[in-house]
């Protein structure tokens, strides 16, 4: 027991109901027990944090991020779905392993500093190498974070983002400097399954999962490719899927139907997948969806920013979809605050809709960014929930911020009040990584100082890619 740890006296948010004045004891990174705990094992415990005056709230799940984007808050007001991709690709490519870490470190401060405790990386925005992919994995383990990390690729055209009209001499110079560089299904085929054996799995905490940009960028061979693997491993598979208009008018026209029932087709939709925005979708789409047992991602806020669209989250829970909740990277939403996330997935729909039953409630947006966020990175009974069995994921927050003053209903103020910034302890597999305003698991104050210096140097560095990228951003609406 020396190696236990003891919250007392804390009021616990559970998924049904709130347990005042508990204790929550940890062993192994696993909750042993919760309530009431015997003093003579109180006794033992190595060591004891005095909950009074906080709540215990399951560490949140951002199922969808991007690492690469974290260098990017306040990037490109007011800008179409296509230029926003374009200029993209120029502030996150060509980046060394370091900077590589310090985009890692940058999200994980954020993310810690606000509750969240697990999250689903869909790295990188371009053709990755073996070394990319060792020096993210291996700064979201130093983190100390639950990272689920989606080997980003796409192996055919990215032509959901291409101008009407590209001229050649604007082509040939995006050819030179390789931007959205396809990357060639040979080599995802070693590279994949390589990866997966390195670091699926390590610590306990890290996964690695197929995840194709989206599936209209990609070839059925690597699509078949991605799910075979998974089957093999035991693995998701993490994607973009629809999040323009057009892009539904791209798979209608190469398909004859969604890129939905093109997946349902070749044989590989199933609770697997992890689609994030699915914002153009049909009834049928998500009839299809729910039957499989597939997981959408929502991300509220960036589909806003972007002006891509509103997931159609009330006909989705009516329907039986089960749903994750995402920031998206910081380039398209600015910050990684799942609170946020929450709040909007509460009020997207609201005014449209005079029957409040189909409301999406502070309850169900709960819901999306704890369990079924552990579903999506398919650790259902594993995080999501405070109770014995599962991880200790999980985070302590003050009662006595304003916004929590007096306690009415601590649901509904998880959703609608908190910031982020009630957040006082936060611990992963019972490990401590943030305490008091400081993160403890790495040095996230040096991160800050050296993200100035590295967005400067990538700027001078990818001075050719933003060339090309503005040129075609300014020709496409």
């Amino acid at each position: 027991m020396s190696g236990a740890t003891l919250i007392t006296n804390v009021m616990v948010l559970t998924e049904e109901r709130v347990l005042d004045d508990a204790s929550i004891l940890i062993r192994n990174g696993v909750i042993a027990a919760m309530g009431e705990v015997p003093p003579e094992v109180a006794a033992r415990a190595g060591r004891v944090i005095d909950g009074a005056g906080r709540i215990a709230v399951p560490g949140l799940v951002n199922a969808h991020m991007h690492s690469q984007s974290g260098t990017m808050a306040g990037f490109g007001d007011a800008l179409s779905h296509p230029a926003f991709m374009w200029l993209t690709q120029a502030h996150t490519s060509r980046r060394t392993p370091d900077e590589i870490r310090l985009a890692v470190f940058l999200c994980a401060a954020q993310m810690l500093a606000t509750g969240t405790t697990a999250a689903l990386d869909h790295f990188p925005g371009q053709r990755f190498t073996l070394s990319d992919m060792d020096a993210v994995l291996s700064a979201w383990g130093e983190t100390g974070m639950r990272v689920t990390l989606g080997m980003r690729f796409f192996d055919e055209a990215f032509d959901d983002i291409l101008p009407a009209a590209l001229p050649e001499e604007l082509a040939s110079r995006a050819r030179a400097v390789e931007i959205l560089k396809h990357h060639p299904f040979e080599a995802l085929r070693e590279e994949m399954p390589e990866l997966v054996r390195r670091w699926h799995g390590r610590e306990g905490r890290l996964s690695v999962f197929p995840a194709p940009s989206n599936p209209d960028r990609c070839s059925d061979t690597s699509l078949l490719f991605c799910a075979e693997l998974a089957e093999a491993h035991d693995l998701g598979i993490h994607t973009h899927l629809l999040e323009t208009r057009a892009q539904a008018r791209i798979a209608a026209e190469r398909h004859g139907s969604s890129t939905v029932a093109h997946l349902e087709d070749l044989g590989i939709l199933s609770g697997r997948w992890s689609c994030a925005h699915a914002i153009w979708l049909s009834e049928a789409d998500i009839a299809l969806l729910a039957r499989r047992g597939a997981v959408v991602v929502h991300n509220p806020e960036s589909n806003a920013r972007i002006g891509a669209g509103r997931m159609r989250t009330p006909d989705m829970l009516a329907a039986g979809v089960r749903i994750g909740l995402g920031t998206d990277g910081s380039g398209a939403n600015d910050n990684l605050v799942m609170q946020e996330a929450m709040r909007a997935a509460c009020l997207l729909h609201r005014a449209d809709l005079a029957d409040r039953s189909q409301w999406v409630t502070a309850r169900d947006a709960f819901r999306m960014a704890t369990l079924g966020g552990a579903q999506a990175l398919r650790q259902e009974g594993r995080i999501g929930a405070i109770a014995p069995g599962y991880r200790a994921d999980l985070a302590l927050y003050r009662l006595d911020a304003p916004w929590w003053t007096p306690l009415n209903d601590p649901v509904a103020q998880l959703v609608f009040a908190e910031t982020g910034s009630g957040v006082d302890l936060v611990m992963v597999d019972g490990r401590i990584l943030f305490e008091e305003g400081r993160v403890t698991a790495f040095d996230a104050e040096g991160a800050l100082r050296e993200a100035g210096a590295m967005a400067r140097s990538l700027a001078h560095r990818n001075a050719d890619l933003f060339a090309v990228a503005d040129a075609i951003a300014r020709l496409t609406p």
